[in-house]
């Protein structure tokens, strides 16, 4: 039920400036299909919303770990990200369930279509 509030509402989770601004970068490879979060929604026509995607994390220093990165719809759902894809995430190294997708559309189309 979250999930559809932060998507519809706009709702942008309060650690997401601080995170985007000061957190720890690393690569985080995406573990499930973003469109399982909208399943039986019929067509989603509102404004650029907010959705978590199970992902590993994989700083450079440490362990990699399980985590839900949160990411907007747009860069969700354009087919890029999907299971196996690995993006560029920052995270909150003090709360490792604080992860934020920071590919936009662009990037992550450029690295799919390779010369």
């Amino acid at each position: 039920m979250w999930q559809l509030l932060k998507m519809v509402f706009r709702l942008s989770p309060g650690w997401v400036k601080e995170v985007a601004q000061n957190g720890k970068t690393a690569s985080a490879t995406v573990l499930s299909d973003p469109k399982t979060v909208l399943q039986g929604v019929a067509g989603y026509q509102g404004k650029d919303g907010w959705i978590d995607v199970q992902s590993e994390v994989h700083p450079a220093d440490e362990v990699s770990f399980p985590a839900n990165m949160t990411c907007r719809l747009s860069q969700a759902l354009g087919g890029l990200l999907e299971p196996g894809v690995t993006v560029n995430v920052r995270y909150d190294p003090k709360n490792k369930k604080r992860v934020l997708l920071m590919d936009d559309v662009t990037t992550m189309l450029r690295a799919r279509i390779k010369p």
